[in-house]
C-alpha cells in the first residue's frame, strides 16, 4: 500500500510536486489514449481573398454525401454537419487497443463570416481527398456610370 499523505499540512510547493508526479510523462504513457465517439468539430481555415472568401474544412474519412452545408443570411454563418462512421474492422480480430485518437460520430460546426458583403446566390463547394472547400464570392464591384439629367431645358 502507498504512503498516506495528509494534504492539509502540505505547502504549495509540495502539492505541485505531487501533482507533477501524478501527471508525469511516465505515468500517462502507461495508459492508452481513448478518443470519444460522440460529437466533434472539423478544423477549418477561413481566408479572405480580393474577390471571395475561402472556407476549408478537414473532413477525412467522411463521404461527401454525409456532409450538409448551409448558409444563414440572418446570422451570417456557414454551417457544416454530418457523420463519420467508425470503421475499425472486425472486433473479433482485435487483440489489443493501444491508442485511439480519431473521433467518430456526428459533427457540427457553424462559422460566422466577416461582416462584408457576399454573393450568397453564387456560393459553391467542392470536396476532394477529405478537404471541403467552400468558395464564397464577394459581389461584383464594377464602376457604374451615372447619367446626369439636364433639367435646365
Amino acid at each position: 500500500m502507498g504512503k498516506k499523505i495528509d494534504f492539509f499540512w502540505l505547502g504549495s510547493d509540495e502539492l505541485r510536486v505531487l501533482y507533477q508526479e501524478f501527471v508525469s510523462e511516465e505515468f500517462t504513457s502507461l495508459r492508452p489514449k481513448v478518443a470519444n465517439s460522440q460529437s466533434w468539430e472539423p478544423k477549418i481555415d477561413l481566408i479572405e481573398e480580393t474577390s471571395r472568401l475561402v472556407l476549408k474544412a478537414e473532413l477525412p474519412g467522411v463521404p461527401s454525401d454525409a456532409i450538409e452545408l448551409s448558409y444563414d443570411a440572418q446570422k451570417n454563418t456557414i454551417s457544416l454537419r454530418g457523420h463519420r462512421e467508425e470503421n475499425q474492422g472486425s472486433e473479433e480480430n482485435v487483440v489489443g487497443v493501444y491508442q485511439l485518437e480519431i473521433l467518430y460520430g456526428d459533427f457540427r460546426r457553424s462559422i460566422r463570416l466577416p461582416n462584408i458583403p457576399i454573393d450568397a446566390a453564387n456560393i459553391r463547394a467542392h470536396f476532394r481527398h477529405g478537404l471541403l472547400i467552400v468558395l464564397i464570392p464577394k459581389p461584383a464591384t464594377e464602376p457604374k456610370t451615372i447619367t446626369i439629367e439636364n433639367k435646365d431645358v
